[in-house]
């Protein structure tokens, strides 16, 4: 089964301030997430003429507080598909088993994010190159262990 569905477009300010009320976050805990200022955030919120220009750093760093996306907050077409079965490439099953040996395995969520990301129409090709981008984007997004 695949479930499709689109965002309907919304400006910055209300899509922040929608998604930081939809989790009851005050200001002040987005704020402090986001490592910005709480009148900034504020100002974000309430900017609905587009007038402002956060930088891509602050709209991550804020999409991050939110736990969402940048596409989220920027009103970007997406498209989401459940139910997906997907094929492990024979590297990225090498990883996983090493993991399992390290006593960290891969969440089902992590091995499914990784084994459909391409770049540039290509996959990592072996146990070593899936360990380092598994660890950059790991650390990049500041989830927790696994």
């Amino acid at each position: 089964m695949v479930l499709v569905s689109w965002n309907v477009p919304m400006t910055v300010a209300e899509n922040i301030r929608k998604i930081r009320e939809s989790k009851e976050l005050s200001l002040d805990e987005v704020a402090s997430r986001a490592k910005i200022s709480k009148t900034y955030l504020w100002e974000l919120e309430r900017d609905t003429a587009g007038e402002k220009k956060p930088s891509a750093d602050v709209l991550l760093r804020v999409a991050t507080a939110l736990s969402t996306t940048l596409a989220e907050l920027l009103s970007l077409e997406t498209v989401t598909v459940q139910d997906r079965k997907v094929q492990l490439p024979p590297a990225l099953k090498e990883f996983q088993d090493r993991m399992k040996a390290q006593k960290a395995p891969l969440s089902e969520d992590d091995l499914r994010d990784l084994a459909v990301m391409k770049f540039r129409g290509g996959q990592p090709r072996t146990a070593d190159d899936w360990q380092q981008l598994y660890l950059l984007l790991k650390n990049s997004v500041g989830r927790p262990k696994s």
